[in-house]
């Protein structure tokens, strides 16, 4: 693999077309040209629709609502539009000059827009009418050429004039830089970025302290949202923002930007209002150019602002908002048949339809998502967003291999693909190839610090690369039978990773217990390391039990994942813990081992065969088989319902011994499971279930009864992929024929520092 990646698909290509800004730029040679030609361009502009990202490629023609895609889908490319580098110009301070008359208000721009007529044919221009002239070429893309012109009529524009003319020319410098950043992948992507962050110090350190001033100020502030979120430093760009007071005018692109930074750290419901105060900046029909952030061409279009709310809600799991801002998309479109091949409605008739598409599977239809993300596939076959769209899906229902060859068969084609990048460095660490999970960081190393698939490769990395604390707690009271009291602790502390592949753990297992032939303390500890790579997991350990019935001994598991479906796992104890707490009271030790072999498909549907058996120190052999499964009944917005059914069955050689062991039993167990998302904002979040089951048990010589069992369970993930579960519980059940009620409770965390 290439240390670096050459080029970001991602940042795509439009068609050429006559763009406002070039064409202002070149009214240099005088006032009457630049009238003429900046009146042409502003009606140039507004039969575009206003200019459009640099990086768009038209890759569909458009698709109407009613078919969602029933109808082929052409596509048509254009070669990539190489924009120029952007100007680096540092204007010079000008020294204060008297105010002209006829002039707006101190702090307040000239309105942006065409220039109007001059005052006098063929002589010189009035004041006012060249204040609209410079500013209107100032707004729309010639901000340092407006500058040198103002500069030159200390008569006419004032310091604070010229303040806020230079404040345009660093936007102007912040969107070129942000411009060039997305259209590279070298190291020195962000340099135009870093050029106008030193320009707006420079600046702002220039400005007096003076009331007038402030708005210049706020406008910088502004800028530095939309450079810090383009380099990826999020705090600073949200710090920018924050420091902008709330009545005070915004760009829509900072506005996006603030959203964007808000987004990536995790904070969606800020993003939300980010999101939505662009939005209705953006419609406003009374929005001058200025305010709207239209400088020099728009960077940021009305279907950005709306994907990204469309984000913002669902990282907070609010699904029918999320569905109204795509039917906001779909209206805001001009109808299919009055759609050009070189529109940009092509591409965003594509890119409504692949969030539809999305849609469907954050609501839980995944198969019905990723069927519609099928068709478009089809239509438009070398689209990397719907082909990374596919695989993130399949990543997501826990598919982990075929992620994997759709991420690599993607960047066959774009070889350069961040998003592709980091999808197959998310499956490389799920699948254990971690060689290419540590060589795809590597390449990345810090050069992509503002994309969020990149953010959250880096998340899972760093997650794998710590160490990590895991424990569980649990504690049952009742059934007699077993034990009066029952508290158990089982801790692992694991190291790095070794070379990759290796970890060495400790382990701690504690276990008290309080039953009518005594107390039981069991402590054991042990020392071991684990293997694992591909789809091999090996994990061994030396433990020793402490106190009169102490021994060493040693346990071990394999573990072999034959594809994303099925798995098969062994293991072997030579001083289990798990024989019943009276065993332990009686001074009986024993030896276990089991074999399984699991079936998962995401979280639709499981099922699991196992057999376990033990040979116990008083020569009783214990015997067990297990097979269930788990089938989704229903799936709604935020909430599941899935049904479990279970049979068992276990014997024992000797009957009369301390603790409960009867010669063969029989049970069949049928539940049901709700979850609830209850809340979540990014990665954090909290998940309700609620298990209800019940069946016949059968015990030899003692005949059949009912039992039953209720649990509530909350499931809290947090950031850096600290996880916590815990949960309380109540079920009745017999035991050599006499019913128990006994109550549980359970606690399990796990920690990567």
């Amino acid at each position: 693999m290439n240390a670096q990646p050459k080029r970001l698909y991602a940042v795509l290509a439009q068609p050429k077309r006559l763009h406002p800004a070039n064409c202002i730029s070149l009214a240099t040679c005088a006032p009457v040209m630049l009238l003429f030609l900046s009146s042409v361009c502003s009606a140039v502009e507004a039969d575009n629709g206003g200019s459009r990202e640099p990086n768009d490629v038209a890759e569909a023609p458009a698709i109407t609502r009613a078919q969602t895609i029933a109808q082929p889908i052409q596509q048509a490319q254009q070669p990539v539009e190489q924009l120029p580098e952007p100007q680096n110009e540092q204007p010079m301070q000008t020294a204060p000059q008297p105010a002209a008359p006829a002039q707006p208000a101190p702090g307040q721009p000239a309105p942006g827009g065409t220039p109007a007529p001059s005052a006098e044919q063929g002589g010189a221009q009035s004041a006012s009418a060249l204040r609209t002239e410079v500013f209107g070429l100032a707004t729309g893309g010639g901000a340092v050429q407006a500058l040198e012109e103002a500069k030159a009529r200390p008569d006419v524009f004032t310091p604070v004039d010229i303040a806020q003319l230079e404040e345009l020319s660093i936007r102007q410098q912040v969107r070129g830089g942000r411009d060039k950043a997305r259209a590279m992948t070298s190291p020195d992507r962000f340099d135009g970025i870093v050029a106008a962050l030193q320009a707006a110090d420079s600046l702002e350190a220039r400005l007096p302290n003076t009331p007038e001033y402030q708005q210049v100020r706020y406008s910088l502030a502004g800028d530095r949202t939309v450079a810090y979120a383009g380099l990826g430093q999020m705090n600073k760009a949200v710090s920018s923002y924050e420091s902008i007071p709330a009545d005070q005018p915004i760009s829509v692109e900072a506005l996006a930007s603030a959203g964007e930074a808000y987004s990536y750290l995790n904070d969606p419901a800020k993003a939300e209002v980010a999101y939505r105060r662009a939005i209705e900046q953006e419609t406003a029909a009374s929005a001058d150019v200025a305010t709207r952030g239209y400088q020099y061409g728009s960077r940021t279009r009305p279907i950005d602002l709306r994907e990204g709310l469309f984000y913002a809600l669902t990282d907070q799991n609010k699904y029918v908002e999320a569905g109204k801002v795509l039917d906001d998309i779909s209206a805001s479109l001009p109808p299919p048949d009055q759609v050009r091949p070189w529109d940009l409605a092509n591409d965003d008739y594509l890119r409504l339809n692949r969030l539809r598409a999305q849609y469907l599977i954050y609501v839980g239809q995944t198969d019905a998502g990723l069927a519609e993300l099928k068709r478009l596939e089809e239509q438009v076959p070398f689209s990397a967003e719907v082909r990374n769209a596919e695989a993130d899906a399949q990543l997501g229902k826990g598919r982990n291999r075929l992620a994997k060859d759709m991420y690599v068969a993607a960047l066959n084609d774009h070889p350069d693909n961040i998003e592709a990048l980091a999808g197959l460095g998310r499956t490389s660490l799920n699948t254990g190839d971690y060689a290419n999970a540590t060589a795809i960081n590597t390449a990345f190393d810090d050069t992509f610090p503002e994309n969020g698939s990149v953010r959250n490769f880096k998340r899972d990395y760093d997650a794998w690369r710590a160490p990590t604390v895991s424990t569980s707690l649990s504690g049952e009271h009742g059934a007699s039978a077993l034990a009066d009291e029952e508290f158990s602790a089982d801790t692992y502390i694991y190291s790095p990773p070794i070379y990759d592949y290796w970890r060495i753990f400790a382990h701690n297992f504690y276990m008290w217990a309080l039953t009518d032939i005594g107390r039981l303390q069991r402590i054991r500890n042990g020392v071991g390391g684990d293997f694992r790579q591909g789809p091999l997991t090996v994990q061994g350990e030396v433990s020793r039990s402490l106190g009169g019935d102490g021994r060493t001994g040693g346990n071990g598991e394999v573990e072999y994942a034959f594809n994303d479906f099925f798995k098969a796992t062994a293991g072997f104890d030579s001083d289990s813990n798990d024989l019943p707490s009276k065993a332990y009271v009686a001074h009986i030790w024993g030896r276990t081992g089991q074999v399984a072999l699991t079936y998962t498909d995401g979280d639709q549907r499981s099922a699991d065969i196992g057999y376990s058996v033990g040979r116990y120190s008083d020569e009783n052999f214990h015997q067990e088989f297990t097979v269930g499964g788990s089938q989704r009944l229903f799936t709604w917005p935020n909430q599941q319902l899935n049904a479990t059914v279970r049979f068992g069955t276990s014997s024992n050689t000797q009957t009369n011994t301390p603790y409960f062991s009867p010669a063969r039993d029989y049970s069949g167990e049928f539940g049901l499971m709700h979850q609830w998302s209850v809340w979540r904002s990014g990665e954090r979040s909290l998940v309700q279930r609620f298990y209800i089951s019940g069946g016949p048990y059968n015990e030899r010589g003692f005949g059949t009864s009912g039992f039953w069992a209720a649990r509530l369970e909350h499931a809290w993930t947090f950031s850096h992929d600290i996880t916590l579960t815990y949960g309380i519980g109540i079920g009745r059940h017999a035991y050599d024929g006499e019913q128990e009620l006994s109550e549980t409770a359970y606690v399990l965390l796990t920690v990567p520092f």
